[in-house]
């Protein structure tokens, strides 16, 4: 009696015992709520890897000038610095370019302008001389129109960076 006593005690009176599932209901409140925490993550992660991107186009821009350099003093000969703006590539002394990602502005100003070669691929941007001396123009790579700008020393042959904004 005490066992049936007990039972009838954790029921109340209309109440249906549940099985062990959820309800339709329950389950459209945690698909929204995910839905919504994929939609603020997933922005925020597309933000994030435009801003890796970017960093890492400045990074090997900066890391190929320095590398032009070094070779221009390493064999003792001019090293010519390009960029070929229809296929967006940063090509240094004719050896495999860069690519420049589509959603980063890139301007540029060329150097000089050189009588047309043929095995000369894009403008020439940089120019380093053998005696550790360079000419150059101008390289910026912007993202939402803030960005870096490229230019070197002409006397020391060094390569600098400034911040930059678009040019309207």
């Amino acid at each position: 009696m005490s066992g049936e006593l007990i039972r009838m005690r954790n029921r109340a009176p209309g109440v249906r015992h549940r099985g062990a599932g959820f309800t339709l209901l329950e389950l459209l409140v945690v698909l929204v709520l995910a839905a919504l925490t994929v939609s603020v993550v997933g922005g925020g992660a597309q933000s994030f890897m435009e801003r890796a991107r970017y960093h890492q186009t400045v990074r090997e821009v900066a890391t190929h000038l320095s590398q032009a350099r070094a070779l221009c003093v390493q064999d003792g000969r001019v090293v010519l610095v390009t960029y070929e703006p229809l296929t967006r590539q940063l090509r240094v002394d004719g050896q495999s370019p860069m690519d420049i990602p589509a959603p980063l502005e890139v301007e540029w100003e060329a150097a000089e302008r050189l009588p047309r070669d043929a095995s000369l691929a894009g403008e020439p941007l940089f120019v380093f001389n053998a005696d550790g001396g360079a000419r150059g123009g101008r390289l910026a790579v912007l993202r939402a129109g803030r960005g870096v700008a490229f230019r070197v020393n002409w006397l020391f042959g060094t390569i600098e960076q400034a911040a930059a904004v678009a040019r309207s």
